[in-house]
């Protein structure tokens, strides 16, 4: 399956994956808006501006109840982790996603990408994918990972925005 969500952003690309990767504040209430609590984070930065490379790594559980059958499927194990790289001079930003237990089953992921519309602002796309090679229940678990991921990016659109406001670029 393949989904695509698109949000517009009235404020600089760069101080978009500013705020998004390195503000400690934005991360702690986004986290706890989504109900997710970071067990590990590694974050490498190289260059700045234009030449800026993220590479970070999230280990998340989520404060969640899944469905039935996945629950089963999932055994109790709700830790999930995504690895993302980020490239400033590509407007790129991938990630994958890995799930428990059934990890090696699933590829789930996507990428951003984002430009600037002629009124000047940022808007960011998500291109996503997931595809569950699991007998009977791939489609379920698919349509599960991806509701969950555009879910999300609401919150998380309507949370950037707002701290965003609230915390102009000094």
């Amino acid at each position: 399956m393949r989904h695509t969500i698109e949000h517009v952003f009235d404020c600089s690309p760069e101080r978009l994956w500013e705020v998004f990767f390195f503000d400690e504040d934005y991360a702690r209430g986004l986290y706890e808006r989504l109900r997710l609590a970071v067990v590990r984070r590694d974050l490498q930065r190289e260059g700045e501006g234009p030449t800026l490379i993220v590479r970070r790594k999230l280990q998340l559980a989520a404060d969640r109840e899944l469905p039935g059958a996945l629950k089963r499927l999932f055994q109790g194990t709700s830790t999930v982790t995504e690895t993302g790289e980020f490239n400033a001079a590509l407007r790129r930003y991938s990630v994958t996603i890995q799930v428990p237990v059934i990890g090696n089953l699933v590829d789930y992921g996507g990428e951003y990408t984002w430009d600037t519309t002629p009124g000047g602002q940022l808007r960011r796309v998500w291109r996503g994918h997931c595809d569950a090679r699991i007998p009977l229940v791939g489609g379920k678990l698919e349509a599960y990972l991806l509701g969950e991921i555009e879910k999300s990016m609401a919150e998380n659109f309507a949370f950037t925005r707002d701290y965003l406001k609230a915390h102009p670029a000094s």
